[in-house]
């Protein structure tokens, strides 16, 4: 009777573990795109809460200076720098009022601001595995909203009423 099953597990594991495998990139695969979408978000938020302030210790706050505190904030959380330097990072005024820095905005003006990271050299360095079709991502982004926290400029008369 056991001379029958003689090299089963071998011919169960020979057809159960590509499978296995297969199943196992996609999974890791996926969270990796989820770890990166959750660096997006972040760091779209960080630089979205530094261009509200206005001015940062003292400096006025400019798109260049947004730009690069975004791609300062992926750097740090370890992304590839291929996918930093092709990161394409927009910043938008969706105010009524005409600025294009955020420095000169007027307290609660609305803008948006995104990160993405374009199919190509940028998006194949993020990923971990080479099958190409795990996912079928191929770019991702985050876009936050926010508005201008500066503070709004008052004057005071010197003169005293009497």
């Amino acid at each position: 009777m056991r001379r029958a099953r003689c090299g089963a597990a071998a011919v169960e594991a020979a057809i159960c573990l590509p499978l296995l495998l297969l199943f196992m990139l996609g999974v890791w695969e996926v969270g990796r795109i989820a770890h990166v979408q959750q660096i997006l978000a972040n760091a779209a938020h960080d630089g979205a809460r530094i261009a509200s302030q206005g001015t940062l210790n003292g400096v006025p706050v400019t798109v260049g200076g947004v730009q690069q505190a975004v791609r300062d904030y992926m750097t740090a959380a370890g992304l590839p720098a291929a996918a930093v330097s092709g990161a394409q990072i927009t910043f938008v005024n969706n105010s009524a009022n005409t600025w294009t820095d955020p420095t000169d905005a007027q307290p609660l003006d609305k803008f948006q601001l995104s990160v993405k990271i374009p199919s190509g050299a940028a998006f194949d360095s993020l990923r971990w595995i080479l099958l190409p079709s795990v996912t079928g991502a191929d770019q991702i982004s985050a876009t936050t909203h926010w508005v201008s926290l500066n503070d709004s400029e008052v004057t005071v008369d010197t003169q005293l009423p009497y």
